[in-house]
C-alpha cells in the first residue's frame, strides 16, 4: 500500500491522471487488498495452498467474501460501496488488465473511495495478523 501512496504521490500528481491514478497505481492497491485479505484468511485458518488455487488465485471478491464469512465484519466496518468498489477494481485486477495491455472500455473505481478502503482494510487488518505500522490516509 505505502509502494502505490508513493507511486500516487509523485507520478499521480500530474495533470492527465486528474480523473483515474496511473494503472501501476491501481494494481498496486489492489495487490495490498489481495495481500490484506489473504493474511486475514490464513490468520482465519485456511491454508495458503488454497488461497494460491484457481478457486480464490487473484479474485479480490472471492477473498472479500470469504473474508466476510470468516468474521471481517467484526473488525472492519463496511458498506455496500466498498463492496461495490471491491468489485469494480476486481474487475480490472483479477484478469490482469491492470498488468497487461488490454484495449476496449473499461470502467475504473474512483480512487479517493478505494484508497480510504484499502488504506482502512490494510490498517484493521495488520494488527490482527502481526503487522502493526499503521499506514496514513490522505483526505480527498
Amino acid at each position: 500500500m505505502e509502494a502505490a501512496l508513493a507511486v500516487d504521490d509523485s507520478v499521480g500528481m500530474r495533470q492527465e491522471y486528474q480523473r483515474i491514478p496511473p494503472i501501476p497505481v491501481l494494481y498496486l492497491v489492489g495487490h495490498s487488498i489481495e495481500l490484506a485479505l489473504k493474511a486475514y484468511l490464513v490468520h482465519k485458518g485456511m491454508v495458503v495452498s488454497e488461497l494460491r488455487s484457481k478457486k480464490y488465485g487473484h479474485d479480490l471478491m472471492k477473498c472479500w467474501e470469504k473474508s466476510i464469512e470468516l468474521g471481517l465484519g467484526d473488525i472492519f466496518t463496511f458498506t455496500s460501496d466498498d463492496t461495490g468498489i471491491i468489485r469494480l477494481l476486481n474487475t480490472l485486477y483479477s484478469k490482469k488488465e491492470l498488468e497487461y495491455i488490454v484495449t476496449g472500455y473499461k470502467e475504473f473505481p474512483v480512487f479517493g473511495p478505494l484508497h480510504k478502503l484499502a488504506v482502512n482494510l490494510v490498517n484493521t487488518i495488520g494488527p490482527s495478523v502481526g503487522f502493526n505500522r499503521k499506514i496514513l490516509c490522505v483526505v480527498y
